[in-house]
Order: C-alpha cells, then structure tokens, then sequence
C-alpha cells in the first residue's frame, strides 16, 4: 500500500518543481554583463598615406657616355657616326691613311636635364683629329632615353680650343673656353671667352657669350626677366652691358621654341662714352602674333668688321 502512494507523490513533486522554474517568455531577460575595463582604440584612416617620391634620378654614367655613339655632323657637315670604346674611336692605326679619323672624349662632363622632362641628360666635349697636327673640338649635347645615352645635336667648338668647365644650368649647357684672338699661334688659344648653349631640336643654339679683353669683361645681362619666368603681355626686357657697344647699338631677335625667327631689330643703350658701361630695356607684346610659351629673346653685340657676334645674352621665358 505504502509503494503504491510513493509514484503519485513523486510525480506531484516533479510537477511543482517544473513550475517553478519556467521562465516566461514575455519576462525581460537577465541584465547583461557590464565590463569596466577600458574600451578599445578604434583608428580611422580617413586617406592613404603616401610616401615623396624621389626626383628621378638619370641613368646615365660616364662609362655608358664613353661607349656611345656620337655624329659628327658638326664638324664634317656631312652625317658620320662613330661609336666609342672607353672614350675613343680610331678608323685606322695609320694617321697618314686616306679618310683617317680619330676621336676621343674628354674628361669633362656635365649633368642636367636639357630638354626640361626632370630627367637628367649630359654634355660631352669630343676631341676630333684627321691626322694632322689640329685638334678639333665640339661640345655634344647627348639626351637620357630609357637609360640609353642619345646623342641629339652638337656645335663645333674650333680648332685646339681648351675647354676649363663644363656645366649645366637651367636647360643651357654653359663652358668656359680659350679660343684664338687675332694674334695668337695655333698651338696657343689664348682668348678667354665664357659661351652658352640651348637644345632645340637638332641644334644647340648658342644662348651666351662673354669675353675678356686686357682684363676686361665684355658682356650683355639681362636681368629681368630672369631664365624660365612666367611672364604676361606686355611686359619688358631690361639688362646692362659692361662695356658700351659700337654707336650704343644692340642687336635683338625673338625666337619661337623650335627655333623659329619671330621678329629682330635694334634696342640702343644709355652708355654715356664710348666703351662706358650702360643699360637698356625692351617692352615686348607679341599677343597679336600669337606668340606664347617657351619664347627665346636674345640681345648680341655685333662686329663692324665681320658681323661676327662679340657678346650675346638671352632669356627663355614662359609666355602665358
């Protein structure tokens, strides 16, 4: 009798007990865990950063200047290429042959973008003999395509010309030079002279010439504009020359950048004596000629006797 009351006792206790602990569904759930430690750091990149970019550097070298292949269409005035090896080039072994040639490379070399793509090209001096006694030389402007040396245009220079520096400045390659005066012997140049020269196209243009006469400097400065200015029409060119021009005359052209003649006349200057120092000026509006960009103005100083240029300065400016 006892077992039989103890299963409907059990299964009432078991019943209770599950009733009391349902959880309602419509009940809140528990309160969530507070954590109080320290939130984490959320970074937000808002750009990418970026690094400078280094200028670009040229692939040219000396060794790869004294391997390269160089015309000599300055010189002959007939194309004629010749390829160097470690700086020089010998058509024969015999100077007395027919057509002997030899060239070599000096040991100065100048650096810099001439053609204005920020990447840096070079200037090489090449010595040229054709088996006598003269040593003719030229300056080769040799440009930076794909790492590969380019020679592009080159001007002739004279005969034992000594060549003292050799730079590049501003797109214009510049060398200091001892050229023959009147009375100098071949074997001696002696005049001083500093000459400039730009590329445009297939030619190297000559943009500067100073000289020296008894220790005296003769030269045209033009100041300002000054090299590679943004300028606007109309506007003026002004500048100064050491010693005063014959009759205070000097001679100006205006070039577009492929070299093209645009306009040239003459500008007189304020030198009080003759072979005073003075200063001249310029206003220039070629708006309606439609003459913009890269311009080239040069002032020049001529010879009474020859027409030769004794002194010559210019300026490239931007033309907006």
């Amino acid at each position: 009798m006892y077992r039989k009351l103890i299963f409907p006792v059990l299964a009432l206790l078991l019943a209770i007990l599950a009733c009391s602990v349902q959880i309602n569904a419509t009940d809140p759930p528990p309160a969530a865990i507070t954590d109080t430690s320290s939130p984490p750091v959320v970074i937000t990149i808002t750009e990418t950063p970026t690094l400078p970019l280094p200028a670009p550097v040229s692939a040219l070298t000396v060794e790869l200047l004294r391997n390269a292949t160089y015309d000599l269409f300055a010189f002959t005035g007939t194309p004629r290429t010749v390829t160097l090896v470690n700086g020089s080039y010998e058509s024969s072994s015999d100077p007395a042959a027919v057509d002997y040639l030899s060239v070599s490379m000096s040991d100065l070399v100048a650096f810099g973008d001439l053609n204005y793509d920020s990447i840096n090209d070079a200037a090489v001096i090449l010595g040229i003999n054709t088996g006598g006694s003269g040593a003719f030389i030229i300056i080769a402007a040799v440009l930076d395509i794909g790492g590969s040396p380019a020679h592009v245009a080159s001007v002739y220079i004279g005969d034992r010309a000594i060549n003292n520096n050799l730079a590049i400045t501003s797109g214009e390659i510049l060398s200091d030079i001892l050229i023959h005066g009147v009375d100098d012997p071949l074997c001696c140049p002696s005049f001083h002279t500093q000459q400039g020269f730009r590329l445009y196209g297939s030619q190297l243009v000559m943009t500067r010439r100073l000289t020296w006469t008894g220790g005296m400097q003769r030269a045209i400065n033009i100041n300002p504009p000054a090299d590679l200015d943004d300028v606007t029409y109309p506007f003026t060119i002004s500048g100064s020359v050491t010693i005063g021009p014959f009759e205070n005359t000097l001679a100006y052209a205006v070039y577009t950048p492929d070299n093209t003649l645009v306009t040239n006349s003459s500008v007189m200057t304020d030198s009080p004596n003759l072979g005073d120092p003075g200063s001249f000026s310029l206003p220039l509006d070629l708006s309606m000629a439609g003459v913009y960009g890269l311009v080239r103005i040069e002032f020049s100083e001529l010879s009474m006797m020859d027409g030769s240029v004794m002194t010559l300065d210019s300026v490239l400016v931007k033309v907006h």
